[in-house]
């Protein structure tokens, strides 16, 4: 273990294991499904038993959401989340916070197998899937798994669990309608079950207008799952997912032009700047992108007590977008930029994607021994080999202003050529990541009561960067290694089957994003970022009542912030230590005649224990600030009603404000929204359509202007000891919308 890479021996161990394997999901807690009783809350809470912080939303719960959401959509409920969507599409950017972390600090996996991007972590809505096709999202608030494949998660984990083939053969279709011309059109089919075969194979086409400024998002999906059991415990499952988009982005707003205009978004006519250059434009800012990922598991039941599962993936995304860049080539007068001779080129103005293709192979190999009846031992091994090429091309404009080709794949003909042929690239980058990660874990049950869970994990992780030459930088190799230890510890004790208490401590780690290795104004030797986590919590479960509350403590040391600079690249900030702790509380229950409620409570202190010194080497005095984009307080609320035939519930979320600098200058209001939601189950005759429901629902349905969340933090906003203020951008709350959906069963 002393060097750990490319070790020949786990190599081959895990070829031998595939070899001849049949493949399954197997049971963990980043893919499993583990609903222990009944739902309430109308699917918001479940019962659960895990020693530490977690909540799951059920199918029921996805059922009734209104609109095309997507899986991170439905989370705004849960306790410890804040999320946020640029529309209700399902389809543009998303955000969101998990106390006081950022989503490119969350783990996120799908079925067991990474979601997060590679390079920087973050989450895109077409990574998701069809929401449709789930079964299940639970999150672990602070806590990142033994077993997760994640190189980027410093606490927390959600994950996304695939909804199983039926054994039934079916269908069901679903077609929604919405605000700003929404409209999802979504079919599956069930090829139910056949000598322990079971198929379902879904398309879905999701279109609609931005709500603010000019421009259209396209999305087409395409997935299927296939799962194979054979009654003695082993058994194989495949998961594909393709998705291809077309969107247009939305523009962030300082808080002074959301104060002028809470509804402007990128010009629609072409605005240059002093120098002639083209600078905002909205047929320019595009996101054209396509991805495909698949997984093979398989499950292995070598002995009673014993079992195997071996699961590869693979994912694919080749994609870019233009958000923020200034349209240009040069920014000076000379014709010579980094290793390009520009005198040939007649216009100064281009379309400049951001463009990034993904290839990321990976596998999982578990083995879970049930020794005996007090003690159960998993041992796993996870390697992935990521790569990514990140390039900057500049396309020619057409005269009605659209690009001449909106793909920004390496090679294309419409990219600009310098005087000596070469293809000109604002960056030129090629990634390896190789990760690697090992752990050994105990569960032992002292008695019926007590549960203590103990393990250790070692992940190895390397950045492999190959810098090909811009028209900033020269050629340059360069490589970045980062390894660690870390530990977990949970104690479990239910005094009786309605109460419990928990304690859990993990230590989690971040491998810092790939752009560290290229950036002038981040460091290659930039540390990991380190947390401990700590929590304590007590569940108390009824059938008719659910109540959960955990207090939790989160140290850090080498707190990244992820943010973007006026080129719409990302940059990363090192602020040193921040400590973050906290409650969470989750309640539900029913109520007479058939109403049911839910309500969570947030409360967050995330403190910033360091002053830091500015990229023009001045310090600033951020030591006792809070972190930005951290709301102090939030508050969720849902009374709900649900007779079998008809149901609604009228949810509100109150988020405190937040700063958007490190200083904490600039400070946007907190704001409460309001949603509706209801439906009909229709008559069927039930011998060709099994069910029929029709839902509706309003989000925003007071029409609330407001700030949802920082897109891109600042040192400060306001002027220090020679220290120029910067201005923190931010995104924006959508208007009201309604949606109406029809769908049937068969």
């Amino acid at each position: 273990m002393k060097n750990f890479n490319y070790s020949g021996i786990a190599l081959a161990v895990v070829t031998a294991l595939l070899s001849g394997s049949s493949l399954a999901a197997d049971s963990s807690d980043v893919g499993e499904i583990n609903v222990k009783g009944q739902s309430l809350g109308g699917g918001l809470m479940v019962q659960e038993d895990s020693s530490k912080a977690r909540s799951t939303l059920t199918k029921e719960a996805m059922d009734k959401a209104p609109g095309a959401s997507n899986a991170i959509d439905m989370l705004k409920y849960t306790p410890g989340m804040n999320v946020n969507s640029n529309d209700a599409s399902g389809l543009s950017g998303i955000d969101y916070t998990m106390r006081g972390m950022n989503a490119d600090q969350i783990g996120l996996s799908m079925d067991g197998i990474p979601i997060n991007d590679s390079g920087n972590y973050a989450v895109y809505p077409n990574l998701l899937g069809d929401a449709d096709n789930l079964e299940q999202i639970f999150v672990t608030q602070g806590s990142s798994e033994a077993d997760g494949p994640h190189i980027g998660s410093s606490g927390g984990n959600i994950g996304l669990v695939t909804k199983r083939p039926s054994k039934e053969f079916g269908g069901f279709v679903k077609q929604t309608l919405g605000s700003n011309s929404l409209s999802k059109t979504f079919a599956r089919l069930e090829t139910g079950e056949y000598n322990g075969f079971s198929n379902w194979l879904s398309y879905s086409h999701t279109e609609a207008k931005k709500w603010r400024g000019e421009g259209r998002n396209y999305s087409n999906k395409f997935e299927m799952n296939s799962l194979y059991e054979d009654g003695n415990g082993n058994s194989s499952n495949l998961i594909v997912k393709y998705n291809k988009q077309d969107n247009t982005n939305y523009n962030t707003l300082s808080k002074a032009q959301f104060d002028e205009d809470p509804t402007q978004d990128y010009s629609t006519s072409p605005v240059y700047n002093s120098r002639g250059q083209l600078s905002k434009y909205y047929k320019l800012d595009r996101n054209p992108f396509e991805n495909f990922s698949l997984s093979f598991s398989q499950r292995l039941q070598l002995r009673d007590n014993l079992a195997l599962t071996v699961q590869p993936y693979y994912y694919w995304g080749n994609g870019g977008s233009f958000t923020g860049q200034t349209a240009s080539v040069l920014s000076g007068t000379s014709d010579q930029a980094g290793q390009y001779d520009l005198s040939n080129l007649t216009s100064n103005t281009y379309y400049r994607p951001s463009w990034t293709q993904t290839w990321r192979p990976g596998v999982t190999t578990k083995l879970k021994w049930d020794i005996n009846d007090e003690h159960s031992l998993d041992i796993g091994y996870w390697y992935e080999r990521a790569r990514q090429s990140q390039t900057q091309p500049f396309i020619s404009i057409q005269d009605d202003g659209n690009p001449a080709n909106v793909s920004g794949k390496p090679g294309g003909s419409d990219q600009v050529k310098d005087a000596n042929g070469n293809t000109v690239q604002g960056r030129n980058q090629y990634t390896v990541t190789p990760a690697q990660k090992v752990w050994l874990q105990d569960t032992w049950f002292v008695s019926p009561e007590w549960t203590v869970v103990g393990g250790l994990a070692y992940q190895y992780v390397e950045r492999i960067g190959d810098n090909k030459g811009s028209l900033y930088n020269a050629p340059e190799k360069r490589k970045a290694t980062y390894h660690e230890f870390l530990p977990n510890f949970s104690l479990s004790y239910k005094p009786n089957l309605e109460n419990q208490l928990f304690y859990n401590l993990t230590r989690n780690m971040r491998t810092p994003p790939n752009y560290v290795l290229y950036n002038v104004g981040d460091s290659i030797n930039t540390a990991p970022e380190l947390s401990w986590n700590h929590e304590l919590g007590w569940r108390f479960q009824r059938d008719d009542m659910l109540l959960s509350a955990t207090v939790f403590y989160m140290r850090y040391s080498d707190r990244q912030i992820s943010t973007t600079n006026a080129d719409g690249d990302y940059e990363m900030m090192n602020i040193g230590s921040v400590e973050s702790k906290g409650l969470e509380l989750e309640w539900s229950g029913k109520l007479p005649y058939n109403f049911n409620y839910y309500t969570s409570y947030t409360y967050t202190h995330s403190e910033q224990k360091d002053d830091i010194v500015s990229n023009g080497g001045n310090p600033l005095p951020t030591s006792g600030k809070t972190v930005p984009n951290v709301p102090k307080n939030m508050l969720n609320m849902s009374l709900g009603y649900d007779n079998g035939l008809y149901y609604g519930s009228f949810g509100g979320k109150y988020v405190s404000a937040f700063y958007g600098d490190l200083t904490n200058d600039e400070k946007i209001s907190g704001r409460t929204i309001f949603d509706v939601a209801a439906g009909v189950h229709l008559p069927v005759d039930k011998k060709i359509v099994k069910s029929a429901t029709l839902r509706f629902g309003i989000d925003n349905l007071f029409d609330k202007e407001y700030l949802t969340s920082v897109r891109s933090t600042t040192f400060n906003a306001a002027p220090y000891n020679g220290v120029r203020a910067s201005t923190p951008y931010y995104n924006v709350g959508e208007e009201r919308t309604f949606s109406v959906s029809l769908e049937a069963t068969f």
